[in-house]
């Protein structure tokens, strides 16, 4: 029993720590969190983290790092507002914030690769050049940026049964590609160690790509989910969504290091157990000031965690 406990604790962490969240604040809340109302609010507050969040998990598992997320997803929203007010469907709507978002992430690692920088610098310069354009469109538009004929989008952001078998499709596709092909298997291996692995035949360079790739899919996906609620952007939108993905995954159990320690779970669960915090501290009446400050404090808690690290580790690449 005790080396069963042992080989399944950080599981076992997990969802202890999801399930201490939704007690504490639904005592908290009076039964409130678990409202019909609620739970849908928290659904369609999950499904952007939740997304993304499985998308980023086959980047930090082979070491990577992007920050990049919050600019790429805004671009991809704003690829897909003036598609759609062309007369586009909605379709080639989401084709062309896919697109866009697959396209940075692929100029993210390439540029990683070309240039031999550590891909957080990378995605450093695309999330420069991405909130730039986003930021000129904004600024000179004469109206909001925003989808002109919103309501099959607003649909798809309303319909509830829809984004719950979409998160599900995705968590499970996920956890397949991560845990049972060789995408997966090869990601962790790079995470471990680089050298070894490509003495051992993996493809290192093609394994970070479709990493990325896969990650720019989920980005490009998230970023209609967004779209589908508010139907416009700013200057603003994705900001901070970064922070918000660590943060997850940490809370998921998640090393930033990547290797043969990462698992799906922690997309997963970190997402849900962060969306549930979130959502419960607004709940129970803390200014949202104050909520993001405690979003600050747990982002410093990681960054001490990783730089406390052992000598062993290495930061992400």
């Amino acid at each position: 029993m005790k080396q069963v406990l042992n080989k399944h604790k950080h599981t076992l962490i997990q969802y202890a720590g999801l399930a201490l969240v939704i007690i504490i604040f639904a005592a908290w809340t009076g039964g409130d969190l678990l409202s019909g109302f609620n739970l849908r609010t928290i659904i369609k507050q999950l499904a952007v983290l939740f997304t993304i969040a499985v998308g980023l998990v086959f980047i930090f598992s082979h070491g990577g790092m992007d920050i990049s997320v919050g600019a790429v997803m805004a671009l991809s929203s704003m690829a897909a507002i003036f598609t759609l007010n062309a007369g586009a469907p909605l379709i080639i709507g989401i084709l062309a914030a896919v697109a866009v978002s697959v396209l940075c992430y692929l100029l993210n690692i390439l540029i990683a690769i070309q240039f031999g920088l550590m891909s957080v610098i990378a995605s450093l310069s695309v999330m420069f050049i991405a909130r730039g354009l986003v930021t000129y469109q904004v600024s000179t538009a004469t109206e909001k940026l925003g989808v002109k004929d919103s309501e099959q989008l607003r649909m798809l952001g309303r319909n509830i049964p829809f984004i719950l078998i979409l998160l599900a499709v995705i968590g499970i596709a996920g956890i397949v590609l991560f845990h049972y092909t060789k995408i997966g298997k090869h990601s962790r291996a790079v995470g471990d160690n680089p050298q070894a692995a490509m003495q051992s035949g993996v493809q290192v360079r093609k394994t970070k790509i479709t990493g990325y790739a896969i990650a720019g899919l989920l980005v490009g996906f998230a970023s209609i989910l967004s779209l589908a609620r508010s139907t416009v952007i700013s200057e603003n939108t994705g900001a901070g969504m970064e922070m918000d993905v660590i943060v997850a995954l940490i809370l998921g159990g998640l090393s930033l290091n990547g290797g043969s320690k990462a698992r799906m779970s922690s997309a997963i669960v970190g997402s849900i157990t962060y969306i549930v915090l979130n959502n419960g501290l607004v709940m129970v009446g803390v200014p949202t000031e104050v909520v993001s400050l405690v979003k600050g404090v747990v982002f410093l808690l990681v960054v001490f965690l990783l730089l406390k690290r052992p000598s062993s580790e290495v930061m992400p690449r």
